[in-house]
C-alpha cells in the first residue's frame, strides 16, 4: 500500500511540473499555480449517447439533437481558452469536424457524432470557454443539429451503463498511451492499474504525439 502511495504521489508531483514547464516554454512566463486534479469519476446523464469520437448527442423535446464534447476530452486538455463553432445552416458528418477547441497552444478537432443541418450553437462557450470543462454535459454544449434521418440518428451510439464502461476503458487507455508517449523526466512513474491520469495531461505531448492522440481518441487526421 505504501508503494502505491508512493507511485500516485510521484505521479501527480512530476505531471504538475511537466505542464508548468510546458507552460513556460509556450507562453514565455511562469503559469498561475493551480491545482493537480486527477480524472473524475465518470458520470453520464441519462439520455445521453456517446460516440467512438469522444462527442455526444441528446435528443431534445424539439427533435433536435444537442450535441458537445465528452467528459474524456474536456479532462484531458484541462479546459478550454477558445472554442470555435460551426456556422448556423452548415452541414456535418458523422465523424468528421464540427468544431475546434484551442487550449495554451494546441489545437482540437471534435468530430460531429451524427449527420444533419446545424441549427444552433452555443453563444456560452463562445464567450466563457471555460464550460467545456466545467460542464461539458450541461452549459458546455457546442451545437444543436437537425438530424438527417432521426431513427437512424443515435444508432451505433453508446448510451447508459455501456457509456460509461467504454468511457472508462478510453481513460486506462489514454494512461497507457501517455506512457507510451511521453518521457519520464516529464511524468514519471506509471500510475498502477485503476488510477487516473491527471487533468490537462494531454498537453505534456509533444507536437508529433498530439497528432497520435487526436487521431487515436476522436478519429480526426491531419
Amino acid at each position: 500500500m505504501a508503494a502505491v502511495i508512493v507511485l500516485v504521489s510521484l505521479f501527480f508531483f512530476l505531471s504538475i511540473e511537466a505542464i508548468g514547464l510546458m507552460l513556460k516554454r509556450r507562453r514565455g512566463e511562469a503559469p498561475e499555480p493551480s491545482p493537480v486534479r486527477a480524472f473524475a469519476q465518470v458520470h453520464i446523464p441519462q439520455g445521453l449517447f456517446l460516440s467512438d469520437g469522444h462527442t455526444w448527442a441528446r435528443l431534445t423535446e424539439s427533435g433536435e439533437l444537442r450535441v458537445g464534447a465528452d467528459e474524456f476530452l474536456a479532462e484531458a486538455l484541462g479546459g478550454a481558452d477558445r472554442v470555435e463553432l460551426p456556422a448556423v445552416g452548415a452541414q456535418v458528418k458523422k465523424g468528421e469536424p464540427l468544431a475546434t477547441i484551442r487550449r495554451l497552444g494546441r489545437t482540437l478537432v471534435v468530430p460531429a457524432p451524427v449527420d444533419g443541418t446545424v441549427v444552433a450553437t452555443n453563444g456560452t462557450v463562445d464567450r466563457h470557454p471555460a464550460a467545456i470543462e466545467a460542464d461539458p454535459y450541461g452549459s458546455g454544449w457546442l451545437a444543436s443539429v437537425w438530424p438527417v434521418e432521426h431513427a437512424e440518428a443515435l444508432r451505433g451510439l453508446r448510451v447508459g451503463q455501456r457509456a460509461v464502461k467504454w468511457l472508462d476503458r478510453e481513460i486506462q487507455r489514454f494512461t497507457e498511451f501517455l506512457a507510451r508517449h511521453t518521457s519520464p523526466e516529464l511524468l514519471g512513474a506509471t500510475l498502477p492499474d485503476g488510477a487516473r491520469p491527471v487533468v490537462g495531461s494531454a498537453l505534456v505531448l509533444d507536437d508529433e504525439a498530439w497528432g497520435e492522440f487526436q487521431k487515436e481518441f476522436t478519429g480526426i487526421t491531419g
